[in-house]
């Protein structure tokens, strides 16, 4: 009955701690046996056996040791290998490797709208042809990032909610229901998927970078600024007459100077000039370019002073010539224009104005465009309630049928989380007068629009 005893004295002693010990000492369970044999509790062959059963006890301890740091050892190199995920408002959701070499954002927008509008004649007075109206001008799919090093950047950006769908599917096709004409034409109610943008950016230097692909021209800050990040319910009448829009270029760009090397910033580019997913149909390109100081810190490219910031001014200038020759050497159309803006941000006060004139060559006498808008904003509830004005015009000379265009117009939006969830009504008047008096298209409109991005 001694040895059951005496092997439970031994299995009790190795339950108890272990200290650390010099190698080639004897271990606290191995000293304990030492003494049991010298005052003859146990003989010599007990105390071997006992000797063997620790050891043999603590390989056995060691080895479950040591498979447990290994699986904890890769269970941490595989949760610092795995893609991290990330959600940032604005931006998305994100993914990017253990190494960063590779990242992508997912997000979107969405913009829901109800417009209504009341048209007059020539005399002020309705002519019934207002219309309220449903509509979703804008859904949007957006992915960025960047691959194989942080500075090698990509941008794709699709519009769900695109143009109606009208095109000739040739004299096989099948007919296309109430849309058809019989000889393979149609039109459709159907909104296109569009590709907005799709670049790759070498971005490894502040002061120097190259974009390359399909994006925006860098001609007016209100068309730099996303449409997700404006003011009003959508941008002023002067955009669509002097912003030429997205484009597929080469642009060179930069920014420089100041603490964060954000005082001055410079845009050069080289465009087809036919406008998004269009190719070239001349010998002649559309060259842009943008200037812009922040004299006291960057200012970002979004309306409205949501952050409440300390006084930041941005001014800028652009100028763009599109070399439009038509494949003729007599038939030219050549285009030049030049603005100017200013942007003043401050404790909830927001300004932005800009000035353009343009100039095209006709047959006869060049067409000259001036026109200029201005808007002010100012939040009376911190971040979150805000109302405004702007005022805009735009003036024709030598146009065929063009005269002038007015737009006067104010806001009230609340902010949920900024630009991110935002609810916006805008209302006034728009006014377009044609060149000879015949006809005026004035209108009192009213624009209410709920705004997500994710």
């Amino acid at each position: 009955m001694r040895i059951p005893i005496l092997l439970g004295l031994a299995l009790a002693g190795m339950a108890l701690p272990s200290f650390a010990q010099t190698p080639g000492e004897p271990s606290v369970e191995g000293r304990l046996l030492q003494i049991l044999r010298d005052k003859g509790v146990i003989d010599a062959a007990e105390h071997a056996e006992l000797s063997k059963l620790e050891q043999d006890l603590r390989d056995q301890s060691r080895f479950e040791s040591n498979v447990d740091a290994k699986v904890e050892e890769l269970v941490a190199r595989l949760a610092d290998e795995s893609p991290k995920s990330s959600y940032k408002p604005g931006k998305g959701f994100g993914w990017a490797t253990s190494d960063n070499r590779f990242a992508l954002n997912l997000g979107g927008r969405i913009q829901a709208r109800f417009t209504h509008e009341e048209n007059d004649d020539g005399s002020g007075n309705k002519n019934g042809e207002g219309e309220p109206n449903f509509s979703v001008p804008r859904a949007r799919i957006n992915l960025e990032g960047h691959a194989f090093e942080e500075y090698w950047k990509y941008k794709i950006q699709f519009d769900v909610a695109g143009d109606t769908a009208r095109g000739n599917v040739g004299p096989l096709a099948l007919p296309m229901g109430a849309g058809s004409t019989g000889t393979g034409s149609f039109t459709s109610g159907n909104r296109l998927t569009e590709l907005k943008d799709a670049y790759l950016e070498f971005a490894k230097w502040k002061a120097f970078s190259i974009r390359f692909g399909q994006f925006k021209t860098p001609y007016s800050r209100q068309e730099i600024t996303s449409s997700g990040a404006q003011e009003f319910v959508d941008r002023a009448i002067t955009n669509r007459v002097f912003a030429p829009g997205r484009e597929a270029g080469l642009m060179l760009f930069g920014t420089m100077g100041g603490e964060k090397e954000d005082f001055f910033e410079y845009y050069l580019g080289a465009f087809n000039g036919e406008g998004e997913n269009q190719t070239n149909n001349d010998d002649g390109l559309l060259y842009v370019g943008r200037m812009a100081i922040n004299p006291f810190g960057g200012v970002k490219y979004s309306e409205s002073d949501t952050k409440g910031t300390d006084f930041l001014m941005a001014l800028g200038v652009n100028a763009l010539f599109h070399d439009n020759d038509n494949h003729s050497t007599s038939a030219r159309f050549d285009t030049w224009s030049v603005g100017a803006d200013l942007t003043l941000s401050w404790g909830g006060l927001y300004f932005t104005g800009e000035l353009h004139y343009r100039e095209t060559e006709q047959a006869t006498n060049d067409m000259e465009v001036l026109g200029w808008h201005a808007q002010l904003g100012y939040f009376l509830l911190p971040g979150e309630l805000e109302i405004g004005l702007r005022v805009a015009e735009i003036d024709w000379d030598n146009s065929a049928t063009l005269a002038a265009q007015r737009e006067y117009l104010g806001v009230i939006g609340y902010f949920f989380a900024e630009h991110n969830l935002k609810i916006q009504f805008d209302f006034g008047r728009v006014e377009l007068h044609e060149h000879d008096h015949s006809r005026n298209d004035d209108e009192w409109r009213g624009r209410l629009q709920a705004q997500i991005v994710f």
